[in-house]
């Protein structure tokens, strides 16, 4: 009996040893540029030990990254592993249902978001309330989202754009659009016009850098160099503003010859030292290129012009409009229901004129069943309706009157009543009283 315990707990070892290997293995194949050789090893040890939280957990987050759709069925036997052979805590399995949810969206396989929202909701998850998707207006929002490319990987543009390579896809754009508006633009010394920072030049320089490595890549997405004397070798080394010293062999040593490009070569993360140690000893060498899937919330056509759209792509104009990338911001703060209800009560352009009052106090505006939540409640709303100029009942058209209100001066009224509870809101929210309190907030001068 002794020595068949002993046994199976050799084998548990021995499988969990060799676990361990092949992800490191993957670790350093994905780290040199090899994503493909990554991809076969996570893909073995995931065949092999199909028990193995880890294991699993890692393929499955390798193959999201790179928006392969089998990450949907790793990610799904995971969550279905018996619970004590499960390592996942609460909130690893709160965060794997979640994104499980997402990429059922974004496959168009509702009955498995149904599914799957139902498993994150008894998990402890609390984004897209409802007890359904017919219900949970929040899911159909996320749906009803486009997709965008970035040219490059999310940890290169991550670098760039000073945003976390962790970050879930749906959060890069509002973390984008934070960016852009406190560190993307600066007034102008000679006028009253906003120029860019460097931040923000940066990024654009780098856009035009990787979309160049994009076409290197071709259709497979793969920079591809076959030997050191190939003329693809001076292709890229031209693109990322280097030359070689030396002729091919041990001699070789890569060095600077556009100092702006080697800048956002190295800054970006790209793998300068595997090129030039596989020029060194004339072997292939191989990056993944894929680009950046992100989402974007209602889809590309809601937040620009058809001019806009003319004149380039989605992610240009909006890194090029500080006003879009706040209304966007802005937005993305509301709670589904609410931006759902507004996106189609007001039109994107009105509201976009009042995208900094948005941004500063419209995180807690709320839409139920179609109307504004108050504070003070049914008490006050004769209030709220006489200062507004628009009934609660009335949803989306009288926050609208609420951010168009002396420059933003009700709408921080709004938003400082709606953090106080208990009795001083009460006491605040007095009909009797809110008009005097108002006229006392916004004082005689309106403008910012």
């Amino acid at each position: 009996m002794k020595s068949a315990v002993l046994a199976i707990l050799v084998v548990s070892v021995a499988t969990a040893l060799s676990g361990n290997e092949s992800l490191d293995r993957a670790a350093q194949s994905e780290k040199s540029g090899d994503s493909a050789q990554a991809r076969s090893i996570l893909a073995k040890a995931a065949q092999s030990s199909p028990s193995d939280p880890q294991v699993l957990l890692q393929y499955a987050e390798f193959m999201d990254r790179y928006n392969d759709s089998e990450a949907r069925g790793a990610y799904r036997r995971l969550i279905d592993l018996p619970a004590p052979a499960s390592s996942a805590g609460a909130g690893d399995r709160v965060r794997i249902l979640r994104r499980l949810v997402v990429l059922d969206l974004v496959a168009g396989d509702r009955s498995a978001a149904v599914s799957d929202l139902s498993a994150y909701h008894a998990a402890g998850g609390t984004d897209w309330p409802g007890d359904s998707i017919p219900a949970a207006k929040a899911v159909v929002a996320v749906a009803d989202r486009g997709y965008i490319q970035i040219p490059g990987p999310l940890r290169s543009f991550g670098r760039m754009a000073a945003i976390s390579s962790e970050i879930a896809p749906e959060d890069v754009l509002p973390a984008l659009a934070r960016n852009v508006v406190t560190n993307g633009y600066q007034a102008s010394h000679s006028n009253d016009t906003l120029e860019q920072t460097e931040y923000l030049k940066l990024v654009h320089r780098y856009l035009s850098q990787a979309r160049e490595l994009e076409k290197l890549a071709g259709a497979d997405k793969f920079i591809r160099i076959a030997t050191c004397d190939s003329a693809e070798t001076g292709e890229l080394l031209r693109v990322v503003g280097f030359r070689m010293r030396g002729g091919c062999g041990s001699e070789v040593v890569l060095e600077t010859v556009n100092a702006t490009r080697a800048f956002l070569t190295t800054d970006s993360g790209f793998p300068m030292p595997e090129l030039e140690q596989a020029l060194r000893t004339n072997k292939p060498f191989a990056y993944d290129f894929t680009p950046t899937t992100v989402p974007v919330l209602y889809g590309p056509d809601y937040w620009v012009s058809v001019k806009e759209k003319g004149s380039g792509d989605f992610i240009d104009a909006f890194l090029s409009d500080p006003s879009l990338c706040r209304f966007y911001l802005g937005m993305s703060k509301l709670d589904s229901e609410t931006a759902e209800e507004l996106k189609k009560g007001v039109p994107a352009q009105r509201i976009r004129a009042y995208a900094h009052v948005l941004d500063f106090f419209g995180g807690m505006f709320e839409i139920h069943d179609g109307r504004a939540v108050v504070p003070g409640g049914a008490r006050s709303a004769a209030a709220w309706t006489e200062l507004a100029g628009s009934s609660p009942d009335k949803g989306a058209a009288f926050f609208e009157k609420i951010l168009a209100k002396d420059d933003g001066w009700l709408a921080s009224m709004y938003d400082a009543l709606a953090r106080i509870h208990g009795p001083v809101q009460v006491y605040l929210t007095d009909p009797t009283r809110m008009k005097r309190f108002y006229a006392a907030v916004r004082g005689h001068i309106t403008s910012p």
